[in-house]
């Protein structure tokens, strides 16, 4: 499986000089007094991993940036680069350790999601192999959900506080609800498989429901059964209905010739109101039309009249204006030929006499016209009298039919009662009925079955990484029986027969530390799902004063646990611990001192 190498952590900021750490391949150890900013590197990584929060320190105001450098199995370099208090991972394939000042490759959601491909969880899970990857969320239920890098990091990178916790170090949270999840990621890091698709058992709530449901259909049947007009069954409702039914084709048939008449005489008299609509509305039309068509002749009329004005005022002028500018065209006599007021005046008479013709004809076919419109209007005038007469006799006729049916209707009214009363409570029967026979499902269903127990980790498996913790314990010296047992049911991890819990701190760490350090070593050995990398907060527990000399652990344990994590390449493992390491791993690892004999620097930050 992939692995992920940190490569640097490093904090920036505007006009700051940055406050960097380098992580070596394999061994790194972070040592020195307390309150030099150790742990906060420890923080700062998992915060850079995806923690929600970074306990903010003196020393780091001013700083607004975080940067961590990481280098997958192909040797890509990439950085991730989070605001101090931000929710977003800037992303930079390539290696930085200033403030940036280019935009990133990718911005990511610091929130693990598993519907959407922009958060940084599936970022690294996508790095490592396992994106997708199904673990329990519900033991009780079987319900699975998909692996969160988060569901990693715990694993791996361990604080101060949770390094001596008497919790298991598989429960991270601490919450019985997450612990099902918990117990079945450090499962998958042993087997690397999936939790598979179990039935899910019938929950309480659904229990519930399901009694709620009866509960109201029993509720339902007592109401509908309240609504029946009679106590009579179906059968005797039924044979009612059959008498009624006969009682009723006897009346139909007795009044059904004047039923039928009475139905003729209705659709004459709707046809024939829909004719006189129509009829009025014609009318309407053609009064509308000679309306304005007699406007129309009042105004041929009119032109008439202007025009025999107009030839005789023409005939005068030309008699009367015979010298001088021509009273038509305005010519001056020079520029008049011989007859000029005589041809003009011959030129008018002609124009005034076709305009004549032409509005006379338009008056004589308009005249036609109207006389033609006029004729129509009194046919529908005839029309609609004759309309009237037949409507008001159609009327007199089927009044005379009701009152020979009004009895017979009275009868028959009575009978379509009864027979609507029965039929409805035949209907509430039947509602009754299939209330009953929904109850009846729901009372014998089979209850869903419960869901199977999670599979446990196989233990073939578990006996082997019982066994590496073992030997880790056993490398690092650490005194008595070093025999590990897991139990599966509460997570608890026992060394000698004695659970980890009932420990002193300084044990609890120790037996920590080799559960983590084992747990990469087990899963780099086999190919199995790691981060690739072990971040401990004192694992060794020993508090010390700036430059004080007292160590108070076996020196022992402290040398043979740096050589083994020293000749161990299976992981890189980061150290943060208050005690010294051993004079011979310089130059074997990476060894940053924070503010005792011999450091250059007085912690993470500088001074």
């Amino acid at each position: 499986m992939s692995a992920l190498t940190l490569v640097h952590l490093t904090s920036v900021g505007p006009d700051k000089p940055p406050a960097s750490v380098e992580f070596g391949p394999h061994l790194t150890v972070i040592y020195g007094a307390s309150e030099s900013g150790k742990s906060y590197i420890v923080e700062a990584i998992d915060y850079m991993l995806g923690a929600t929060k970074l306990k903010p320190i003196r020393e780091a105001e001013g700083y607004t940036h975080i940067l961590l450098g990481i280098r997958t199995d192909d040797g890509d370099m990439i950085t991730l680069c989070r605001e101090l208090g931000g929710n977003k991972v800037d992303v930079f394939h390539t290696d930085i350790r200033t403030l940036p000042t280019v935009a990133p490759h990718q911005q990511l959601s610091v929130k693990h999601s598993p519907k959407a491909d922009n958060n940084l969880s599936r970022h690294l899970l996508k790095i490592l192999g396992v994106d997708g990857r199904r673990v329990l969320k519900s033991a009780t239920q079987a319900q699975l959900r998909t692996l969160s890098f988060r569901d990693l990091a715990h694993l791996c990178v361990i604080s101060d506080t949770r390094m001596a916790d008497p919790r298991s170090p598989v429960l991270a949270s601490g919450q019985n609800t997450t612990a099902p999840a918990e117990k079945s990621v450090f499962k998958f890091l042993l087997t690397g498989e999936d939790e598979p698709e179990r039935p899910a058992g019938t929950s309480d709530v659904e229990k519930k429901v399901g009694k709620g449901r009866i509960d109201l259909l029993d509720q339902l049947i007592i109401e509908t059964q309240s609504s029946l007009s009679t106590q009579a069954n179906e059968l005797e409702l039924q044979a009612q209905l059959n008498r009624l039914e006969e009682a009723l084709a006897g009346a139909t048939a007795a009044n059904g010739e004047l039923v039928a008449e009475r139905f003729r005489l209705v659709e004459r008299e709707r046809a024939l109101a829909t004719q006189m609509t129509t009829n009025r509305e014609r009318a309407s039309e053609l009064r509308t039309l000679l309306g304005r068509f007699g406007l129309l002749r009042q105004q041929y009329e009119s032109d008439l009249d202007r025009l025999r004005m107009v030839a005789e005022a023409g005939t005068l002028l030309g008699y009367f204006f015979r010298e001088g500018p021509c009273i038509f065209c305005g010519a001056a006599p020079e520029h008049q030929p011989p007859d000029h007021q005589l041809a003009e005046t011959e030129h008018l008479q002609i124009a005034v006499a076709a305009e004549t013709r032409k509005t006379t004809d338009l008056h004589a076919d308009l005249i036609t016209t109207m006389e033609d419109l006029e004729e129509q209007l009194t046919q529908l005038e005839d029309e609609h009298a004759a309309f009237t007469m037949e409507s008001g006799a159609l009327a007199t006729d089927i009044r005379r039919l009701d009152e020979r049916l009004a009895p017979l209707q009275e009868d028959t009214q009575a009978l379509l009662t009864t027979r609507s009363k029965i039929q409805t409570d035949l209907a509430l029967h039947a509602q009754i009925q299939r209330l009953e026979n929904m109850k009846a499902t729901l009372s014998s269903v089979t209850p869903a079955p419960a869901p199977t127990t999670p599979d446990g980790i196989p233990a073939a498996d578990l006996a082997d990484f019982e066994s590496a913790v073992r030997e880790v314990l056993t490398a690092w010296k650490v005194p008595g029986d070093n025999r590990v047992t897991y139990d599966q049911k509460t997570a608890e991890i026992s060394v000698g027969d004695r659970p980890r819990s009932s420990r002193g701190r300084g044990m609890r760490s120790i037996i920590h530390a080799a559960f983590t350090v084992a747990l990469a070593r087990y899963t780099t050995s086999r190919n199995l799902p790691h981060p690739g990398f072990v971040v401990l907060d004192s694992p060794l527990l020993t508090y010390r004063e700036p430059d004080e000399d007292d160590i108070k652990i076996p020196y022992d344990v402290v040398a043979h646990f740096y050589r083994t994590l020293r000749d161990d390449p299976s992981a890189q493992v980061i150290i943060v611990e208050n005690v010294d390491p051993p004079h011979d791993l310089s130059g074997k690892a990476t060894l940053h001192p924070f503010h005792t004999s011999g450091a250059e620097r007085r912690g993470f930050y500088p001074s």
